[in-house]
Formats: C-alpha cells, sequence, structure tokens
C-alpha cells in the first residue's frame, strides 16, 4: 500500500511538473471602472481609470491553473453633486494601488475559462479632485487628503470571464474589497465611511 501511495503522488507530481514547463508569462491592461460600497451609490458615481501589468499562468492539468499577476490599478469613485441645491459638479477620490491576485483558472473549453481567486493591494497613492460651482462660485482643486488619510493596505475576491486565444487573451473580471479604504477617526471615514472598492476591468494581453 506504501508503495502505491508513494506512486501515485510520483505520477501527480511529474504530471504537474510536465504541465507547468508549458507555463506563459505575459502583459495585459485596460480600464477600470471603480466605485466605493456608499450609501446611495448608483451607475453615476463609477470612475474611469485603467489597469497594466504582468501575470504569468501555470498550468497543474489540462482543466485548471494557477495565475498570479501583478498590476497598477487605479481605483476610487466619482461624487456627483447635480442633484445638490447648493453645489453642481463632481468630487473624484483617486486611490492608486498595487494590485497581487492570485486567480484559480478553470477551463470551460479550449479557449473560454472562468477565473476566481483572492486579491492584496497597496495602496500607492491618493488624492481628491473637485470641480464644482458652489453657490454660483467656481472650485476647482487638488484637495490634500493623501495617502495618509486611507488604509495602506486592502484585500478582497477577483472573479471574471476570460478568452484565451493564445497569444492573446482578454476578459471582464469583478474585483469586490474586503477592507474599508478610509481610516477610523478621519475625515475620510467622515466622508466614505465604512465603503470598500469595487472595480469592474475590461482587459486584452498577450503571452510570450
Amino acid at each position: 500500500m506504501k508503495k502505491l501511495i508513494m506512486i501515485a503522488f510520483l505520477t501527480l507530481g511529474m504530471g504537474t511538473m510536465i504541465y507547468a514547463q508549458n507555463q506563459a508569462t505575459g502583459i495585459k491592461g485596460g480600464l477600470n471602472f471603480s466605485s466605493l460600497s456608499t450609501d446611495g451609490n448608483n451607475d453615476k458615481n463609477l470612475k474611469m481609470g485603467f489597469h497594466a501589468g504582468v501575470f504569468t499562468k501555470i498550468p497543474v492539468s489540462e482543466s485548471f491553473a494557477i495565475q498570479p499577476e501583478l498590476l497598477y490599478s487605479g481605483k476610487g469613485i466619482k461624487l456627483n453633486y447635480d442633484e445638490s441645491t447648493i453645489a453642481d459638479g463632481e468630487t473624484k477620490f483617486n486611490l492608486n494601488y498595487i494590485d497581487v491576485p492570485v486567480k484559480l483558472v478553470f477551463n470551460l473549453s479550449e479557449d473560454f475559462e472562468f477565473q476566481f481567486g483572492p486579491y492584496f493591494s497597496y495602496l500607492v497613492n491618493a488624492n481628491t479632485d473637485t470641480d464644482a460651482e458652489l453657490f454660483g462660485g467656481e472650485i476647482d482643486a487638488n484637495d490634500e487628503l493623501d495617502r495618509d488619510h486611507f488604509n495602506s493596505f486592502d484585500y478582497g475576491l477577483t472573479a471574471g470571464l476570460g478568452f484565451d486565444l493564445d497569444p492573446m487573451i482578454f476578459g471582464l473580471n469583478y474585483n469586490l474589497g474586503l477592507k474599508q479604504v478610509a481610516k477610523d477617526n478621519d475625515l475620510s471615514y467622515d466622508l466614505l465611511g465604512d465603503a470598500k472598492n469595487m472595480v469592474i476591468q475590461a482587459y486584452v494581453g498577450f503571452k510570450f
């Protein structure tokens, strides 16, 4: 029995090594449509940004792979004052992260796949940008709500669908943050409460 178990593990290990030799590294990038889970959030609050970076796809079997990525990703929210009686305009909260998603990739067909896994993020920089009219006066300012007012680390879940048309890839992802963006007892918390990141991503990329 012990010999059979050893043979089984060796066979599995050799198979994994064979598939791992077919791993591919590539670049990817695309658009972000980001928001934060604040009260009254709607489609008008989506802020457009971008993401770009590198990935490695490591096959484990014919139908399963692991895909770690390293991305620069612009997130945040756009708050509109169009319906306000005292202001007309918008404020953008710009939160820029380094994202490290680790995706489990399930092949649904030869070139169509489902991706799911955790992500971890580090906040590189942050700022707010206001362009509005208040009581007939113009407000055009970059306020100093900088990185120090937000939590440095974020984590959450990512899921999506992709097409692998070797060497080209493209698809859609949805990232759901699980950690509060603003720091407690801070001005950022007064404005955003316990809001968390939410991002829709559309991407294209190439494997080498």
